[in-house]
């Protein structure tokens, strides 16, 4: 089944300036120089982005020894992100993308007419997309499918 964002490979991530979980502002000046792993989920607390943002907590060393950067994204509330964050034990800044600017410039469009998307997206030290993969329902494969695909990459 081909990736329904594989348009965006090898293009720029776009321009973003969004508060994190310490509301701390994160733009593309930070992930510039570095890989980056960013992901959206849809929602705080919700069963399946809980297991999605835990299996990046779980792995979280394997990106951290490697010098990549991971974020998570939804549209929920720098509060809600607090939260959650310390609810699970999440080592990784989550980003509100509270307006869905970023989920827009990036043409992300809601799963099932409801839910925001649920995109894993690989970002090489240029800021360019070299890696995406989608999957509403698969939520633990987009840890291990970002790991691969970086690893399969020169890091250099």
């Amino acid at each position: 089944m081909a990736d329904s964002h594989a348009y965006l490979l090898d293009t720029k991530f776009p321009d973003f300036s969004i508060y994190d979980d310490e509301e701390n502002l994160v733009s593309n000046n930070e992930i510039l120089g570095k890989w980056t792993v960013i992901f959206f989920y849809p929602k705080d607390e919700s069963p399946g982005c809980t297991l999605q943002s835990c299996s990046f907590r779980d792995r979280f060393e394997d990106f951290d020894k490697e010098g990549i950067l991971l974020y998570g994204v939804s549209s929920d509330s720098i509060p809600s992100h607090k939260r959650f964050k310390k609810r699970y034990n999440l080592q990784y800044p989550l980003l509100s993308d509270k307006d869905n600017a970023v989920s827009k410039a990036l043409k992300l469009k809601k799963n099932f007419g409801i839910l925001n998307a649920r995109v894993t997206f690989v970002i090489n030290p240029k800021g360019v997309i070299t890696y995406t993969h989608t999957s509403q329902l698969g939520v633990t494969g987009h840890v291990n499918k970002a790991l691969k695909a970086i690893k399969s990459r020169s890091m250099a």
